[in-house]
């Protein structure tokens, strides 16, 4: 990203090009007209008196961006101009917290920190997984994950793939209720002879603990950290090949989804040694 964003084209070739020292300086700047923009706000009591009250106006919905729209497009001073990302930059100040509030969905618009924090309950984070899971030397530990559909309709697909093996199994469903979806865990658990599930932090695990009277241990990633399931996310990348990210489940077939998923149980894996994961499931 350092080198995308920093690069500078060279008159002689032509190409964007990385060089540190131009690369400072340009970062530099940036920063300074960031700051620059957000000052120019508080410098300006007829600017900063107009954002206020198009913030509070009742009778249209306003937000930063059809703010700095309407100034611009009355005002011929391109001095004069403003752009959104400085009217957030100056709501960022502490000393506008009572501006905030005026918002269009009345909540800060940057990421806050993660915490620990959910309504799922009676969570067990990774690092007391077993051995054997972690280092992959067993099968029968797996990670779990959705793949929903597109926005009008709730059809999901639930995928599975064992961590040693990377055997995959997928299933569909109406929605993601977390009911559904752990019972389709339970009824499976003997035919595919499951230990342990990780799951990341969505609301549809949130009934994890209907697993553990039938000695299914559930553990869940840390918030924002999704990472380290990643051989979900790489076979949910996969799966897309077949689904993309528009597709309505409502109208794939089980006979469909039971094909794809034997393809990549057939398919010779890299990470397995270029063999596949029915192979190394069978071995």
């Amino acid at each position: 990203r350092e080198i995308k964003n920093n690069s500078v084209k060279k008159k002689w070739s032509n190409k964007l090009e990385y060089v540190a020292l131009e690369a400072h300086h340009k970062a530099y700047v940036k920063r300074w007209w960031a700051k620059a923009q957000s000052m120019k706000i508080n410098m300006n009591t007829q600017l900063k008196s107009y954002i206020i009250l198009e913030l509070q106006r009742k009778d249209i919905i306003t937000s930063p961006k059809s703010i700095a729209f309407a100034r611009n497009q009355n005002t011929e001073d391109k001095k004069k101009h403003i752009t959104h990302e400085s009217i957030y930059k100056w709501l960022e100040q502490p000393a506008q917290d009572k501006y905030r509030k005026y918002l269009l969905y009345n909540k800060w618009y940057k990421k806050i920190k993660a915490i620990k924090w959910s309504k799922i309950t009676w969570r067990i984070w990774l690092d007391e997984r077993p051995e054997k899971a972690k280092n992959r030397t067993e099968q029968w530990h797996f990670e779990a994950d959705l793949i929903v559909s597109n926005k009008w309709n709730k059809s999901v697909i639930l995928t599975l793939t064992d961590r040693k093996t990377r055997l995959p199994r997928m299933f569909k469903l109406k929605d993601k209720s977390s009911k559904n979806i752990m019972d389709i865990i339970a009824k499976i658990k003997d035919e595919i002879g499951i230990k342990t599930v990780t799951f990341d932090n969505g609301l549809e695990f949130a009934y994890h603990h209907l697993l553990n009277p039938i000695w299914i241990d559930t553990y869940f990633c840390e918030p924002y950290h999704s990472r380290e399931k990643w051989s979900i996310e790489n076979l949910n990348r996969i799966i897309r090949r077949w689904f993309p990210k528009w597709t309505s489940f409502a109208e794939v077939s089980d006979e469909d989804i039971e094909k794809v998923c034997n393809i990549i149980a057939d398919s010779p894996r890299e990470i397995l040694g270029f063999k596949s994961s029915n192979q190394v499931h069978f071995e």
